[in-house]
């Protein structure tokens, strides 16, 4: 074998074994960013969108838990309240498919009237071991839109890294006065879900486990039912 072929083979194997999960995301970052995030710290950027009043909203962190770990809290959407700040209320109120569920939200706004809405939220997994939750809401009674998805990427044997990104429009009511606290929020967000997830699993191991038992079974349902169709 020539010398240049036997290069182009080890960049090929290269390719197909490197982490794809832990790339994409850091790598979103420059340097400084990345390094932050690795520290444990979280990074929030934002991104101006052409006809919206608020920015897209990314926050990047890194969990002392596996992706399976991290998406299984994450998915227990009815126990959101008990953590996520300024949540006064989840519940699951339509199952389209064992990964695709409609949830009731209500949250506490200041000033103006609490904020109830529904989104619906779809599970998947990724390729390189990672999750995917995308969502987008179905109704609210003064948001006029949201979309956003939280990406879990491995990294290393016990670590993820996450990505949650959001793009709310809001009433017009809300839009210059909750600005600032939107997306305080969102940080706020993030950082409990990570702290649930580490108080998971140093103090409930027995009710991650139930929620990772949850999770599997929701996927392995929502494959049966691929297949089927």
């Amino acid at each position: 074998m020539s010398g240049l072929r036997l290069f182009f083979l080890l960049v090929a194997l290269v390719c197909v074994t490197a982490p794809r999960g832990l790339a994409r995301l850091l790598d979103e970052l420059d340097a400084a960013d990345r390094a932050k995030v690795l520290a444990g710290h979280q990074v929030l950027l934002q991104e101006e969108v052409e006809g919206k009043p608020w920015p897209r909203v990314r926050v990047y962190q890194l969990v002392q838990a596996t992706p399976q770990e991290v998406a299984a809290v994450f998915f227990d959407y009815n126990n959101s309240k008990t953590f996520v700040p300024d949540l006064l209320y989840s519940k699951i109120s339509k199952k389209i498919s064992p990964c695709v569920l409609e949830v009731d939200y209500e949250v506490d706004v200041p000033i103006l009237a609490d904020e109830a809405y529904t989104a619906r939220n779809d599970l998947k997994t990724t390729e390189d071991g990672g999750y995917r939750v995308t969502w987008h809401l179905v109704r609210a009674l003064q948001t006029k839109d949201a979309t956003g998805h939280l990406r879990i990427e491995p990294h290393g044997e016990d670590e993820a890294v996450i990505c949650y990104t959001n793009l709310v429009t809001p009433s017009s009511g809300m839009a210059g006065i909750l600005e600032k606290l939107a997306i305080g929020r969102m940080e706020k967000t993030v950082h409990a879900m990570v702290q649930q997830v580490k108080n998971q699993k140093t103090k409930h191991p027995a009710d991650l486990a139930r929620q990772v038992q949850a999770l599997r079974e929701a996927l392995a349902a929502e494959s049966t039912n691929q297949s089927d169709q």
